[in-house]
């Protein structure tokens, strides 16, 4: 039986508090049509935004089970319900951007290959690879949204990644420590190998990322040094944000958590 931490009970408390209440303060975006793309930004946006939506949709069943799991063995009541509004958040990024293109006449992807193969491999894995992938996904995106919010002129869809931008710091840092409780009995020495296997994912997915939404980021004016440079930064920060909670430094003021999610944050 894990034994219960007191730590650990209060950060599952502090992030079920935080969706919970973040969840109240949803924005509403309207499916009405209302056209503000350009035919041009239409063409640009269409492909990226369409995989974008499908992948923040998934109802990731199996994520959440293993979490229940996990909170059971800890006697941590409330781990697997700060994930479950986690998972939530994530669904509503997607509702966000299908009411947008729902409004630009944009249609919904039933399936593409890349959300697949990212599903499939969180299906196949533990907990802990389960949540590294997510967080692969999730680094990625914060560079992505920013690009995407320059990308157009769209009032709206600024908003939407303004909101999603704002949300994705604050996950990054709740998954910074839930990794950190997941993998917390390794030695130091392995942790740093995993590290570096995660790193190494990271940068492997770029090229994939990059072919797919070629178009985004640069109609916001990256290239991919650019794109690759803001993403090892947030997965820096991201890393040593995990090692900060690791080391016992759970303050959420703490200046290394503070950096999460806001590399290269100008467009």
């Amino acid at each position: 039986m894990t034994i219960q931490k007191s730590g650990d009970i209060a950060e599952s408390r502090k992030w079920f508090t935080h969706f919970s209440l973040r969840s109240m303060t949803a924005l509403h975006v309207s499916r009405f049509p209302a056209l503000q793309l350009t035919e041009s930004e239409r063409r640009t946006i269409t492909p990226s935004i369409q995989q974008f939506q499908l992948g923040q949709g998934s109802r990731s069943h199996r994520l959440l089970e293993r979490g229940q799991k996990y909170g059971r063995a800890a006697n941590d009541s409330l781990f697997a319900g700060a994930l479950d509004l986690f998972i939530e958040e994530e669904q509503q990024h997607s509702r966000y951007l299908a009411a947008f293109m729902e409004s630009e006449g944009i249609p919904l992807l039933p399936r593409h290959w890349v959300d697949s193969a990212f599903r499939l491999l969180r299906g196949l894995a533990g907990l802990e690879l389960s949540l590294t992938v997510l967080v692969t996904a999730e680094i990625i995106a914060v560079p992505y949204y920013r690009a995407l919010r320059g990308a157009t002129n769209s009032s709206v869809l600024k908003m939407i990644c303004a909101r999603i931008l704002d949300d994705e710091a604050s996950h990054l840092k709740y998954q910074a420590s839930m990794l950190a409780r997941v993998a917390g009995t390794r030695g130091r020495a392995r942790q740093r190998i995993v590290t570096e296997l995660h790193k190494l994912l990271l940068i492997g997915t770029l090229p994939v990322v990059w072919k797919g939404h070629r178009a985004v980021f640069e109609a916001a004016g990256y290239d991919f040094s650019r794109f690759q440079k803001e993403t090892l930064s947030e997965f820096s920060d991201w890393s040593l944000a995990r090692w900060t909670w690791t080391a016992g430094q759970h303050s959420p003021h703490s200046v290394t958590l503070s950096k999460v999610g806001q590399a290269g944050r100008r467009v």
